[in-house]
């Protein structure tokens, strides 16, 4: 066991949460690790993301990334093609990977700008270091639809995984991420990636994957958390960022109705989608007795704990995107005390930074005008 309060982390037995409780920046502790990994990788690097801006941080990654392969570490990136709507329409709107877009993707930008919030941020990044990482011998760069999935692997020798994007708001959020060490394990990873071997729930640890691209496609995320759902006796916790798939709604609601004590924590304003969140929210809260947190400060997170012993997160939301349309990676955890501990004591921390509501109607935020973007935006894809 290892607990480093100069970095943030706490560690257990090959799993450490890279999360200090006692900062501000909730992504110092996974942005600094991830820094140090690339610096000492010896061999080779794979880069799994979904947003990865043209800011700050995507810019010291990507330093950190170029001297890795001019040291002769051999670099794999994949990286999500849609999530550009995201770099190109929020903050600095600039994506390190600079693509240009097909004109249909551009007329989606340009019809779901309005319903963005206003974040536009200034600066003077420009595309020549995106450049020259991808042009380097020893990057590959592979572009991907439909992956959620946040990861990097190191050495086969330790994963990092979460629900933290590579951008400089992500510093401003709470979400958690955990790095994963030893070669069994990512020996593990690696069988249930390719499909492998099947979940065990009773490893202490073990990965769960959504593989939209697999023949046939696999979406096994959802299962096992309805199994999880339907097996918790005493209590469930919900922190979640995005809500909304009706079956795990349903089964939470089951839960309730048979004495479970539900607890959810969420954004009092997330940065987009706050009307299906809160459609969803409004069907919990009315449906059966949920208790319901709102937390000032964005949460990003995918964390779900059960009876307070188990934990599921990844990058997985409880959306209908996350459980049956995109590429996701979740693990569970228990049998890890110090582990476990750390995260509850997270929980409790944003918990008690947060307010608990006696109703849930003062919160609507629908908008016509955005659900008629919606629409728009189903008859486009």
């Amino acid at each position: 066991m290892d607990d480093d309060a100069t970095t943030g982390v706490t560690a257990d037995e090959s799993l450490t949460l890279l999360c200090n409780p006692n900062a501000d920046d909730g992504a110092d502790a996974t942005f600094s690790r991830v820094i140090q990994r690339i610096d000492n990788a010896r061999e080779s690097i794979e880069i799994h993301m979904f947003v990865w801006r043209n800011d700050n941080i995507g810019n010291e990654i990507g330093k950190a990334i170029l001297r890795a392969a001019q040291r002769g570490v051999k670099v794999k990136i994949r990286k999500d093609r849609g999530a550009i709507m995201f770099e190109r329409i929020e903050m600095n709107r600039k994506s390190f990977f600079h693509t240009k877009l097909p004109l249909m993707t551009r007329l989606k930008h340009a019809v779901f700008r309005p319903t963005f919030p206003k974040s536009f941020v200034r600066d003077d990044f420009g595309r020549e270091l995106g450049e020259e990482v991808r042009n380097h011998p020893g990057v590959e760069l592979e572009w991907v639809d439909h992956t959620h999935t946040k990861y990097y692997l190191f050495d086969e020798e330790f994963l990092i995984t979460g629900s933290v994007n590579i951008e400089d708001r992500h510093r401003n959020y709470h979400d958690y991420m955990v790095e994963i060490s030893g070669a069994d394990l990512i020996r593990r990873f690696r069988e249930r990636d390719a499909r492998k071997a099947s979940y065990n729930a009773e490893r202490p640890i073990d990965f769960l994957v959504n593989h939209r691209h697999a023949s046939p496609p696999a979406f096994e995320i959802k299962s096992q958390l309805m199994r999880f759902i339907a097996e918790a006796q005493h209590a469930i916790y919900v922190e979640m960022a995005y809500i909304g798939d009706p079956d795990i709604s349903q089964r939470l609601i089951a839960a309730a109705r048979h004495g479970v004590r539900v607890t959810v924590l969420f954004s009092r304003k997330a940065n987009i989608g706050n009307d299906i969140n809160y459609r969803a929210l409004r069907e919990l809260y009315e449906c059966a007795e949920i208790r319901v947190h709102l937390s000032d400060k964005m949460l990003h997170s995918k964390l779900m704990l059960f009876d307070w012993k188990t934990a599921f997160l990844g990058s997985a939301n409880i959306s209908v995107f996350s459980m049956q349309k995109a590429d996701e990676l979740n693990i569970s955890v228990h049998d890890r005390p110090v582990f476990l501990k750390a995260v509850n004591a997270e929980v409790k921390r944003r918990l008690a930074a947060s307010e608990r509501i006696e109703s849930i109607r003062p919160l609507k935020e629908y908008s016509r005008i955005l659900a008629a973007f919606q629409q728009l935006h189903q008859k486009l894809t």
